[in-house]
């Protein structure tokens, strides 16, 4: 009688447990799609604690180029959507703002090193995409549509020289996430 009660006990407790990892499993599976660590939805005040202070900020965004992201604000100071900038994005740099690009994944592994190639190849073929021109650059823009996030970036067209430097055709200038079902 006390085997069978122990037996029970010990039974009830592992599928306690194989639930618990189950729903834990999910959380974590939802969780590592999104890894930087300010998230969407977070107060000012959060980013603030962890990106320090920003080099420039209004009320609608703030500048971080040490950590080579740009975050903007809703009018309840709540973050709307970070934005990255890429390794050519020194052909666009200021004097304000001439970023380091980060190493640090934002979601799904993508990072301000990810090339066109590496977008597409992780998040698949893009909900839309068209050739953005001005008088002398033309970029790609490419927005995908993924487990409830908008992705917008904008790649390359051709290999550009910046500065001595030589950025390939599909090099990423920047990317940005926002929610969007």
């Amino acid at each position: 009688m006390i085997g069978e009660s122990l037996s029970r006990g010990f039974v009830a407790m592992f599928i306690a447990l194989v639930l618990l990892a189950g729903c834990g499993g999910g959380q974590r599976e939802r969780a590592d799609t999104w890894q930087y660590p300010v998230r969407l939805g977070d107060s000012r005040a959060r980013v603030h604690e962890l990106l320090g202070a920003a080099s420039r900020s209004t009320l609608d965004l703030e500048e971080y180029p040490a950590s080579g992201v740009t975050v903007w604000f809703d009018t309840e100071n709540r973050v709307t959507k970070p934005n990255f900038a890429g390794e050519a994005s020194a052909v666009y740099a200021s004097a304000s703002f001439d970023p380091i690009i980060s190493e640090q994944q934002l979601l799904f592994g993508l990072t301000g090193h990810t090339d066109e190639a590496g977008f597409k190849r992780v998040l698949g073929v893009p909900a839309r995409e068209s050739q953005e021109r001005s008088a002398s650059v033309r970029e790609l823009r490419c927005v995908w549509k993924k487990d409830g996030y908008l992705v917008d970036a904008l790649f390359l067209v051709a290999k550009r020289n910046h500065e001595g430097k030589t950025f390939p055709k599909g090099t990423l200038l920047w990317f940005e996430v926002f929610r969007g079902l």
